[in-house]
């Protein structure tokens, strides 16, 4: 990642920061959308039509930020604290955070989602979507269907979503022209960072993350014969492997001269340990081990579901 050296006294302790301290002795400040403090400085977050945002940056009061914002409405509610109304129309829109001497703090990119109630017959725009379970898994209201698809077209495909990731990587495996939808949690993508991160000490980072499956639309997951709960239908669920030499397929990451269902092992190992952190415990959820068939090679899955999960 663009940040290692600023990070490398981090790993220490394992931890994933919320502030951190700059090249000239100032504490790092960090954008904020909703309720998530981002731990980099360039990504994405998705929001409904009209929909209200409250954005902070966590400064001193005494250190009076602006934030970039030409498309929306824009509403300062305190000292470096504002909310944004999304633009009525989707797509993709600018967010920068300045400092105060005009340093752009972050450089995000807000999409505006395309209303489920426009979805025909299971159908956006001739994309496949295909049907949502219509009662909540147990009760619980993260498999309400979305309220909204994120747009990707062949423009924004390759939009970061994280230093990282670009959007185009979550996109559901199915075949189809653009434009192509997805739904996808941030807190999963603010997660597969913060994985990157960790793992710097070890010779990877984000990039070398490969999403093997990311967003599947319930059209797709039908056809896998998935369950019929799959978090991939809402965007909390990755299933991943490290792939430094870009050669499709995992790195002997126990480094035992052979890739096999260890290197799964080892790689949830460390997730596990990130799992038991104060800073992200409560963003793994599901985590699952799965060794290599014919069709692919071993992978790790991971979830932002709210209760435990091992498999």
């Amino acid at each position: 990642m663009k940040r290692a050296a600023e990070l490398a006294f981090l790993f220490c302790v394992a931890a994933w920061p919320i502030m951190l301290v700059g090249e000239d002795g100032v504490p790092a400040e960090r954008f904020r959308a909703r309720s998530l403090t981002y731990a980099y400085d360039e990504g994405a977050i998705f929001a409904m039509p009209s929909e209200k945002i409250p954005l902070s940056v966590t400064a001193s009061a005494k250190r009076l930020h602006s934030i970039v914002a030409p498309q929306g409405a824009l509403t300062a509610t305190g000292p470096n604290n504002w909310t944004w109304e999304a633009p009525i129309k989707p797509g993709v829109y600018p967010l920068k955070v300045k400092s105060p001497g005009g340093r752009t703090v972050a450089d995000f990119s807000a999409f505006v989602m395309v209303p489920s109630t426009r979805v025909r017959q299971g159908a956006l725009n001739a994309y496949q979507i295909g049907l949502y379970p219509e009662t909540p898994l147990k009760g619980n209201p993260i498999y309400i269907p979305p309220k909204g698809f994120i747009e990707v077209t062949k423009d924004n495909e390759d939009t970061k979503v994280s230093p990282g990731f670009r959007i185009k990587e979550f996109l559901t495996k199915q075949k189809s022209d653009y434009p192509k939808y997805l739904v996808l949690d941030e807190r999963l993508v603010f997660l597969l960072e913060a994985i990157g991160t960790h793992l710097e000490p070890r010779g990877w980072d984000s990039e070398d993350i490969f999403i093997m499956s990311g967003y599947r639309t319930p059209y797709y997951n039908k056809q896998l014969d998935d369950t019929k709960y799959s978090l991939h239908q809402w965007g909390r669920a990755a299933d991943i492997f490290l792939d430094k030499d870009k050669n499709g397929r995992m790195d002997d990451f126990n480094k035992d001269g052979v890739v096999s269902k260890d290197d799964a092992v080892a790689l949830a190992g460390v997730l596990e340990g990130l799992a038991k952190t104060a800073e992200l415990s409560s963003f793994i959820g599901g985590l699952g081990i799965y060794g290599p068939t014919s069709a692919h090679g071993p992978f790790v899955h991971v979830d932002t579901r709210p209760s435990r999960a091992r498999w």
